[in-house]
């Protein structure tokens, strides 16, 4: 009993094989030159319309061009050369359509080569491995280490798994990596607001505690920055700005309400912390300059910080069956040196 792990695979080599012998015993197309010929008979496509078979070739349309004959012409001629006798997966050709060589798919052997190669190959079948395999990574998911996974990211979490399950089973050698991007302003505040709080321990998961103090230290920032700017302006006879200011704080402090609700003891914790500070702004700045330097001390807190949300990023991939082979940090990049050479290279060209 035949089995194959790509059945259709096997009528389309079929319909090559037949095709090419028949243009073998015509005298006049073979005489076009072997290697034109055997680049031209690849090419077999799905007809636009299924009346027309599974397979058809235009080779005789540049062939009869080449011959000065007309393409059904050809396509007739060749058509009578081709044997069916031994053919197990096509049950007829045809020339059609002004030229087109279209062949027929024998339904009830494909369909028994099919189930057959299906029962016996298991979950081998499809599986068609690639004709030349490569080292391949896959860049998934890389979300921000500051907040939850929300549905959008779950999406591009699985799409990214199964491309890399795909190259796999095609016979790659595939890594999974995920780039953190742990540098900027957003990992910043949350590990700020971190700090604020005396590191404490995650209360329920992970992720879900990190991006509570994200969103808390986020909006109370903005409330005490918006409110400091409308003190600056509120003398001078700039209304219109004065106004739109007044109406963003009015926004934050909406969502202040919101977030307080939510989160009672961690709201007023931060308010209280953030309140004695003069100029926190500042400190958020300082400490983005002071882990981009390589600051043991902001390295330290920042990385606990994303180290924590990460553990709730695979406490929720765990659930997919999704795994990373590597976990690529973009300070890591950054403090090796690689980024600035790579910023004077650019610098070199013409480009910047």
């Amino acid at each position: 009993m035949s089995i194959s792990v790509n059945p259709f695979a096997d009528f389309r080599e079929e319909c090559k094989s037949l095709l090419s012998e028949a243009v073998s015993n015509h005298e006049e197309v073979r005489n076009l030159g072997s290697s034109w010929i055997k680049s031209s008979l690849k090419r077999l496509e799905p007809p636009p319309n299924p009346q027309f078979g599974e397979l058809t070739s235009s080779f005789c349309f540049e062939a009869s061009r080449r011959l000065g004959i007309k393409p059904i012409e050809l396509a007739a001629e060749i058509v009578e050369r081709i044997n069916l006798s031994s053919s197990k997966l096509v049950d007829e050709v045809k020339a059609e359509g002004g030229g087109y060589i279209n062949f027929y798919v024998n339904l009830p052997n494909l369909a028994s080569l099919t189930i057959n190669s299906a029962r016996h190959l298991d979950l081998e079948f499809g599986r068609v491995k690639a004709e030349k395999t490569e080292r391949i990574i896959v860049e998934h998911t890389s979300v921000n280490p500051i907040h939850p996974l929300h549905i959008g990211h779950a999406r591009n979490s699985v799409l990214g798994d199964t491309i890399a399950r795909i190259l796999e089973a095609r016979g790659h050698k595939v890594s999974r990596h995920y780039y953190i991007d742990d540098v900027g302003r957003q990992s910043a505040i949350v590990a700020y607001g971190y700090k604020l709080l005396r590191r404490p321990k995650p209360e329920g998961k992970p992720d879900h505690f990190i991006g509570a103090i994200y969103s808390l230290t986020s909006c109370l920032l903005e409330i005490k920055r918006l409110k400091g700017e409308i003190e600056t302006i509120k003398w001078t006879r700039e209304r219109e700005k004065l106004a739109q200011l007044q109406r963003s704080l009015d926004e934050w402090v909406s969502v202040a309400a919101e977030l307080k609700e939510r989160y009672p003891e961690l709201f007023d914790k931060l308010l209280n912390a953030i309140e004695k500070v003069k100029d926190p702004e500042e400190e958020v700045s300082r400490l983005i300059r002071s882990y981009e330097a390589g600051d043991e001390e902001a390295k330290l807190l920042i990385r606990e910080v994303c180290q924590i949300c990460l553990e709730g990023f695979r406490q929720t991939l765990k659930r997919a069956g999704i795994t990373f082979d590597s976990w690529d940090w973009e300070s890591s990049l950054l403090w090796s040196g690689e980024v600035s050479g790579c910023v004077r290279k650019l610098e070199e060209t013409p480009y910047v």
